[in-house]
């Protein structure tokens, strides 16, 4: 669950007492909610253990203590912001958002958090050093990569900020006009880089790093979508300029979401290759709707036809006749499980990636 937490919005890009604000708002918490309802994974808690206290008897009085921080880039400063002690809840996947003047052409950045901890105290026998190991390993285990396989990308959240100086298309249910640049298709880019993509975990996992080879990127469920090694941008966070891939959940072709640039007037939607990445960095993704299935019940029929009928014209395309009937008949799979990347490191801080207009 991608919980969006605004208190760092200080230039008040998300006002919504404002309609832009309260568009912006909604636009960020639509790409929020799509990136929420397709990935299936589980993650623990994170929350400071309470002290440890052990005597004998009354005597050999033992107090043992953690902490952590939370460190992430404030949004609308591009300082960086500790929090000492927050709790995470289960399965929730906190990003602080923002917006600040950004230089040149660059529309949003967006990248996961990192932290530090520490412990200490002392113990007189071995049985209280066993506990007190065992409670360490769970927590460190949290903080890492809140529990997940080994290897699998996990983390408390992230940060985003977008460019106060662009001209933007607030609103998620129209699209974007010639001179404007999509705010909601610019959030979807940052939300995936938040999770990882691109960016090697501040965390414990460099799972980015052992997905690349070269200037290629080489993991195995990208691999399967593309037919091939994928070229990377030379930053090596972003696929190449203008790489194609099918709209996740539809039948269109469109440049990848998470290659590094997006044309002004366009929106741009989460594809097959980029659902793929998050595959491969130990996401559990569903697998996409089915084209046509627009009342989402797992077949293409004729109430589908009803739908897309009904809703001909209106703000928010359903898709085409031709994608339906292409597909009457048509079921479901179910979702897809994914593999396990294998790598282990520890850093300090995320760092953001940009992303930037085409004109």
């Amino acid at each position: 669950n991608i919980v969006i937490d605004y208190s760092y919005d200080t230039s008040n890009f998300f006002d919504t007492g404002t309609t832009n604000g309260q568009q912006a708002r909604d636009s960020f918490d639509a790409a929020a909610s799509f990136l929420s309802g397709i990935l299936e994974d589980t993650f623990d808690e994170i929350q400071t253990p309470p002290d440890y206290i052990s005597t004998v008897n009354g005597n050999f009085p033992v107090t043992y203590s953690w902490t952590w921080t939370q460190i992430f880039t404030n949004p609308a400063t591009g300082s960086q912001v500790s929090i000492v002690d927050p709790t995470i809840p289960a399965d929730e996947y906190r990003v602080y958002a923002g917006a600040r003047s950004f230089s040149g052409n660059t529309l949003g950045v967006g990248g996961p958090g990192g932290y530090s901890s520490s412990s200490g105290g002392s113990y007189y026998f071995q049985w209280q050093l066993d506990e007190i190991n065992a409670i360490s390993a769970e927590f460190n285990a949290d903080l890492d990569n809140r529990n997940e396989a080994v290897g699998e990308f996990g983390n408390w959240g992230g940060t985003i900020a977008f460019d106060t100086g662009s001209t933007w298309n607030y609103d998620h249910d129209v699209d974007p006009v010639s001179g404007q640049n999509d705010l909601y298709s610019v959030a979807v880019h940052e939300l995936v880089h938040a999770l990882g993509f691109g960016i090697d975990s501040p965390t414990s996992t460099t799972v980015w790093e052992t997905l690349i080879s070269g200037s290629n990127y080489v993991g195995a469920a990208g691999v399967a979508e593309y037919g091939g090694p994928v070229p990377l941008h030379t930053d090596l966070g972003h696929w190449a300029e203008n790489t194609q891939s099918t709209v996740y959940g539809g039948t269109d072709m469109q440049e990848a979401s998470l290659d590094p640039n997006i044309t002004v007037g366009t929106r741009k939607d989460l594809t097959l290759l980029d659902a793929a990445a998050l595959t491969d960095m130990g996401f559990e993704v569903a697998a996409p709707p089915l084209p046509g299935d627009y009342n989402n019940d797992g077949v293409v029929d004729a109430a589908d036809y009803t739908i897309w009928r009904d809703n001909f014209g209106g703000p928010t395309p359903m898709g085409t006749y031709a994608e339906w009937s292409s597909n009457y008949g048509a079921t479901a799979s179910s979702s897809t499980s994914v593999p396990e990347p294998t790598s282990v490191a520890l850093l300090a801080l995320g760092t953001c990636l940009a992303w930037r207009r085409r004109s």
